[in-house]
């Protein structure tokens, strides 16, 4: 049978709904999340591989996330992956990465040049329960004045603030952070630092379609960076535990040492899950 492969995108991602759950649905909707698809000779979808490219608009070298790769068959999975390979050279990808619970994905990675570890992945889950138990420590805790929720700030702080991160190469889980509008974030439970009417930290929590959260960008500037990490953890959870209900779950991507560091903290006996992952070289 042949098949024919398509971009997958924000408009025609819900087509391929029976590989991409709806919070990769979500994703194609973004500047830098991509998607190949296939279709079999009826039009019918029958695969689907969605990567993320990371450093594009940067002086690093691009590389590629594969973030999913779920086909009917091999056969198909050697078309995407084919096509893969082909149109990351337009973004001149240097080399592509992957973490995956999918061992079956993972070992087909491996026979097609990718390299295969076991690790622990870098996501966190953290269910409300956990989030619950912060909450009691700090119950009835006034938090200083200058910790705020993004409710609170104004849009123009907002985008001083993102300015300020993009200079510094702050983007946390998001390549595509200066496309992203304020509103896009979950206002009442995400924190900011706010000092001299200007926005100094920011704890910025996403709610994906399937109801999971996701704390996107955690970082902040000044002396008082450190603690004030902590406030802006410890008002989060003090406001997600007032707003979402008992199965809402949260997952905090430990992306820097520092982040790591206060999730090791505040949930000492949450870890990541075994995982797959691996890379592999582009271009020469």
């Amino acid at each position: 049978m042949s098949y024919s492969l398509i971009e997958i995108n924000g408009d025609n991602a819900e087509d391929f709904s029976d590989y991409i759950d709806i919070d990769m649905q979500e994703e194609l909707d973004r500047v830098f999340f991509k998607g190949v698809g296939a279709t079999d000779e009826s039009g019918a979808p029958a695969g689907a591989l969605v990567y993320e490219l990371k450093n594009s608009e940067s002086e690093e070298d691009t590389t590629s996330r594969i973030r999913l790769l779920k086909a009917k068959n091999e056969d198909v999975e050697n078309e995407l992956l084919t096509e893969y390979a082909s149109v990351i050279r337009d973004d001149e990808v240097v080399e592509s990465f992957y973490e995956s619970s999918d061992e079956s994905m993972s070992h087909y990675l491996e026979s097609n040049g990718f390299s295969l570890r076991m690790s622990e992945a870098l996501d966190v889950a953290i269910p409300i329960e956990d989030i619950k138990k912060i909450s009691q420590l700090i119950k009835g805790r006034r938090f200083p004045a200058f910790i705020q929720s993004l409710s609170d700030v104004t849009v123009l702080q907002f985008r001083s603030f993102i300015k300020e991160c993009l200079f510094k190469g702050r983007k946390g889980l998001m390549d595509d952070l200066a496309y992203i509008p304020k509103n896009w974030f979950e206002s009442d439970v995400s924190a900011c630092v706010v000092t001299d009417d200007k926005v100094n930290g920011v704890l910025l929590i996403k709610k994906a379609p399937s109801g999971t959260m996701f704390a996107v960008l955690f970082t902040a500037f000044g002396p008082d960076y450190q603690q004030n990490l902590g406030l802006m953890m410890a008002y989060s959870a003090q406001k997600i535990t007032e707003l979402y209900p008992d199965d809402a779950t949260v997952v905090i991507r430990r992306h820097s040492p520092m982040v790591k560091k206060l999730t090791d903290k505040f949930f000492p006996s949450r870890k990541g899950e075994d995982v797959y992952s691996g890379n592999r070289a582009e271009m020469g």
